[in-house]
């Protein structure tokens, strides 16, 4: 029968067995930064979103003790005269932007030559 003989240095057998290891730490530890880093920016968003939930149950609850002390149990649907004006203040006027546009006026300035 055949029979194969080979020789294996301890030390480098040692060696090749602590590289390895040291080199499986590194990356599972690697692995593990990374998760916990990831969980924590989890955590951030929930706390943040659970913030933003308490803002609005506060919002929610001032707005219905404002509600409550509303003496008229009906709330008009409509604006009132001073409410309209305010609004029509704010807008602007167009029909002068709408006669310069008009095709009649840009006829005009075409034959004018302007």
């Amino acid at each position: 029968m055949l029979s194969l003989e080979f020789t294996i240095n301890i030390f480098a057998f040692a060696l090749v067995i602590l590289v390895v290891a040291l080199a499986g730490f590194s990356l599972r530890s690697r692995q593990i930064i990374k998760n916990l880093s990831k969980i924590e920016q989890l955590e951030r968003e929930l706390l943040n979103s659970y913030s933003q939930i308490l803002d609005l149950e506060r919002e929610n609850t001032s707005l219905e003790n404002k509600l409550q002390d509303i003496k008229i149990p009906v709330i008009a649907m409509k604006t009132t005269i001073r409410d309209e004006q305010e609004l029509s203040q704010k807008i602007p006027d167009i029909t002068l932007r709408k006669k310069l546009l008009s095709k009649e006026n840009l006829q005009r300035q075409i034959a004018t030559g302007k």
